[in-house]
């Protein structure tokens, strides 16, 4: 026995963490022909042509509560920090928080459970980010009385039916 993983269109050598032949689909795949993924440990590519980020629509969390901390996570907002407000509508539940402003001071971000998302139909996931405000420093709302967010918000999906 070679020791090697078939994985449909190639072979995965699990003592050196990559495959031992070219990505089939070349260079679309990442410019490393032989990777397996960019971190195996958070990434999948079960039919080894391309990885997926744990938490990406295609790669979602099992669970609402790992999807949301890691939207926290890239949102730059504290896991352990506790919310200073919250509240929960028919699309889901939303998180406010205090965070430090660059060059001092504390402005709002917010996490926001969508599970109703027009533009992603059934793949509820969570967003968190600075939340934007108007002139005069109140947060501007969405039509849903949400607060908005800032372009480069975190975001994480996580399969229906997932445990919290």
């Amino acid at each position: 026995e070679t020791g090697l993983h078939y994985n449909l269109f190639r072979y995965y050598a699990p003592e050196c963490g990559r495959f031992v032949s070219q990505d089939p689909i070349g260079l679309a795949g990442g410019l490393n022909l032989y990777q397996y993924a960019p971190n195996p440990l958070s990434w999948v590519d079960p039919l080894g042509l391309s990885g997926e980020p744990i938490g990406s629509e295609n790669n979602p969390f099992d669970s609402s509560r790992a999807a949301r901390r890691e939207a926290m996570r890239q949102a730059g907002i504290p896991t352990s920090q506790q919310p200073i407000s919250q509240s929960q509508n028919s699309s889901g539940r939303e998180y406010s928080y205090e965070t430090p402003k660059p060059g001092g001071g504390t402005g709002l971000s917010s996490v926001q459970e969508q599970t109703m998302d027009i533009s992603h139909p059934d793949k509820p996931h969570w967003e968190a980010g600075q939340v934007k405000t108007d002139d005069f420093g109140n947060p501007r709302m969405n039509k849903y009385g949400r607060p908005q967010l800032r372009n480069g918000k975190g975001k994480a999906y996580y399969g229906k039916g997932g445990c919290e």
